[in-house]
């Protein structure tokens, strides 16, 4: 996948373009994402992923811009993993964003260079100013222009609660109540996150205090059972008891865990950290739960 970050980089005669944040790539992703690379097939041309850093909401409504799933390098290598993405452009999202219609949004950024014959997004997609540029507002918009819209259903996930739909918000309020089987379901895979070492104890069990990333969507407050590793390294997980906390002093989301095995911790070291489930009683880390060290 080739990752650009401006309009004039990427010139395309034809292409199949999905738009969104894509935060988490989650099921719902997922799904839009398996019609965009067979719909790029039936055609003989390249897919394309159009999104966005900042979130969108960050400038609209930074009161009310949500936790992240996922930061943007780590949102990258998910799209990347899908095999479903040829070329992914990655938007500066600021005020002349917010502000430009979505007529001129579609020419000056999917037709004009990527040569859009089909767009395929979530049934509840919106772009342009006020939003403006919903499923059927660009349906129509493509029959004058020359483009097809295909807007995909958002399923509902198997296996949860209510029967919760494939979303970034449903996967968020999973996680923020603790409930990260849920979550996992409707991301297809435990939650992760980064966090950077603040204090590291050697002795029987490795003992690590990590503060998790600014805006970045955590688990409540609780003990969790998970697996951890050194950021960017590709060493096995260890499994790790995870037990998350608010520093009243610094404003920031905690994370002590513990674990057997070497991490070579250091303070200002990186963790990547994977959320399993909640902790039900302390179990034995040589005897972790199969999803935490897969």
């Amino acid at each position: 996948m080739k990752v650009l970050t401006d309009t004039s980089e990427l010139r395309l005669p034809a292409a199949v373009v999905s738009i969104g944040m894509f935060d988490g790539v989650h099921r719902g992703h997922a799904k839009v994402l398996r019609q965009l690379r067979e719909r790029g097939r039936q055609l003989g041309v390249p897919t394309a992923v159009v999104t966005f850093d900042p979130h969108p909401r960050a400038v609209v409504r930074p009161d009310a811009c949500p936790m992240l799933l996922s930061s943007l390098d780590d949102r990258m290598q998910l799209l990347a993993a899908t095999g479903a993405v040829d070329h992914c452009l990655v938007l500066r999202f600021d005020h002349a964003r917010c502000q430009q219609p979505a007529d001129e949004f579609v020419l000056t950024t999917l037709l004009n260079p990527l040569g859009m014959h089909e767009l395929i997004v979530g049934e509840n997609f919106a772009c342009g100013r006020g939003r403006q540029g919903t499923v059927a507002y660009l349906s129509t918009l493509g029959l004058r222009l020359g483009f097809a819209v295909t807007g995909v259903q958002l399923d509902r996930v198997p296996g949860t609660q209510d029967a919760v739909r494939s979303s970034s918000t449903e996967a968020r309020r999973l996680i923020e109540r603790g409930d990260l089987a849920g979550a996992s379901a409707v991301l297809q895979r435990p939650h992760e996150m980064t966090g950077t070492i603040t204090r590291a104890l050697a002795a029987s069990r490795l003992v690590v205090e990590a503060a998790l990333g600014r805006g970045m969507c955590a688990p409540a407050a609780a003990d969790y059972v998970g697996s951890v590793r050194q950021r960017d390294d590709a060493s096995p997980w260890l499994p790790a008891w995870l037990r998350i906390r608010d520093d009243r002093e610094t404003g920031r989301r905690m994370v002590r865990l513990v674990t057997d095995g070497t991490l070579g911790a250091a303070r200002g070291d990186e963790l990547r950290i994977r959320f399993v489930d909640r902790a039900q009683a302390r179990r034995p880390l040589s005897h972790p739960e199969k999803s935490a060290s897969a």
